[in-house]
């Protein structure tokens, strides 16, 4: 062996040693950035509605078919389109006399100035002679040889021009959008969708909501795994045989087609009803993982002892082997939340999932109904599929982390 091949697995620990100075297992990489992008999805509707009104994510409180202000080829729409409709300030007409006149500012053609008291449509173009001073708000009678008394003159034909002359008008003009959308504005930055919710409201409220979905279904399922697993495990016998038998049973019964039977006669599906569907399915995997991992750790030397001095099974199961499988138990739970939520997400897109709740999967259940990718509008759903990969990716993160942690063995392998 050189001296360079030496050096360089003592190069190699003190970069180990200088991310984690306190030389612990948990301090693993992967674990620490998948477990922080989970968080943050998790802490989406906590810290959310501090700084957005999650109201918006309901219906019909926002324009509907915004994009997004910051997409390329939107921000010049507000320039090209949308800014050239704003009304300017009327023109002061100088000729126009001080007593009156129509608002259409009379026949151009006529050869002599219009009266001071004119009709609101300009009077009768025709007319041989010029209107009198005090005529109606139609203009009169064109036919009529006389002239309409001063009296019938209104006084809103007087201040009519004056107030159009002065007022600028401050509403924004509705003008053609290229892309068949509306006006895009930062006060949606997500965009909008065409059941009028805004996409970061709907983001805030329903990525939280799907993230939940999944824990509760992987929490009721691998709960119900440890306990089936331990008891299948270090009993043996006809209890191993019943539940070996069970759960290689619901193993194989499509889940998603049963899901999908029961979800169809389910009313009101909320999102605890759609983690309780899900958990039905959830504990065959577990049960049998850890009923193998059980078996191999009974027969260790510590089980032995535990068994000499007389302590319970209880004792032995959830107080000797269990303390030793808590990285496993985390690395499988991880990978049952990621399961359950693409399970959750496929129910919810087929539009079987709670209808009045904002998730990820029903948001993307409208957009296919609506034919968002027809219509180009990706924001609708891009946006939440991003979301989807950030949660599943921190989620195998995690696992792949979690392995490390409960193996040495990939530990020293990486090291070198």
């Amino acid at each position: 062996m050189t001296a360079s091949t030496a050096k360089a697995p003592q190069a190699a620990k003190r970069r180990i040693s200088r991310v984690n100075l306190w030389d612990s297992p948990w301090l693993n990489p992967k674990f620490l950035v998948g477990l922080g992008m989970v968080l943050v999805v998790a802490l989406m509707g906590v810290v959310g509605p501090l700084f957005w009104d999650e109201t918006l994510a309901r219906v019909g409180t926002s324009p509907q078919n915004l994009p997004p202000p910051w997409a390329p080829g939107y921000a010049q729409i507000v320039e090209d389109v949308i800014a050239p409709t704003y009304a300017a300030p009327a023109p002061q007409n100088t000729a126009a006399p001080s007593s009156g006149g129509s608002l259409t500012g009379g026949y151009p053609l006529a050869p002599t100035a219009a009266p001071s008291g004119g009709s609101l449509t300009g009077g009768n173009p025709l007319a041989p002679t010029a209107a009198p001073s005090g005529g109606s708000l139609t203009g009169g009678n064109p036919l009529a040889s006389g002239a309409t008394p001063a009296a019938s003159t209104d006084a809103v034909t007087d201040a009519a021009p004056a107030a159009a002359s002065t007022v600028r008008p401050t509403v924004r003009a509705t003008a053609a959008n290229p892309y068949g959308f509306g006006a895009p504005s930062w006060d949606h930055p997500l965009g909008t969708e065409s059941n009028g919710r805004d996409m970061l409201a709907v983001l805030i409220v329903g990525a939280p909501r799907s993230l939940r979905i999944g824990l509760i279904a992987a929490g009721i399922g691998m709960l119900t795994g440890i306990l089936l697993g331990f008891m299948a495990g270090f009993m043996g016998g006809w209890v191993d045989n019943v539940i070996r038998t069970l759960a290689d049973s619901v193993i194989t019964i499509p889940s998603l087609a049963v899901l999908i039977v029961i979800s169809a006669y389910v009313r009101s599906v909320s999102v605890e009803n759609m983690a309780l569907l899900l958990a039905i399915f959830a504990w065959p995997g577990p049960t049998r993982l850890i009923r193998a991992q059980v078996l191999t750790m009974r027969e260790r030397g510590y089980v032995q002892m535990a068994r000499l001095s007389g302590a319970s099974r209880f004792d032995i199961m959830f107080k000797e082997m269990m303390p030793n499988l808590l990285p496993y138990l985390a690395a499988s739970f991880t990978g049952n939340v990621s399961g359950a939520i693409l399970a959750a997400t496929g129910l919810e897109a087929l539009g079987l999932g709670p209808t009045r709740i904002p998730t990820l999967g029903m948001t993307i259940f409208y957009a296919i109904r609506a034919a968002a990718i027809l219509r180009g509008m990706w924001w609708w759903f891009g946006v939440p599929l991003i979301l989807l990969v950030i949660i599943f990716t921190g989620l195998f993160l995690m696992t792949v982390g979690l392995d490390e942690i409960a193996n040495p063995r990939l530990r020293g392998a990486q090291q070198q």
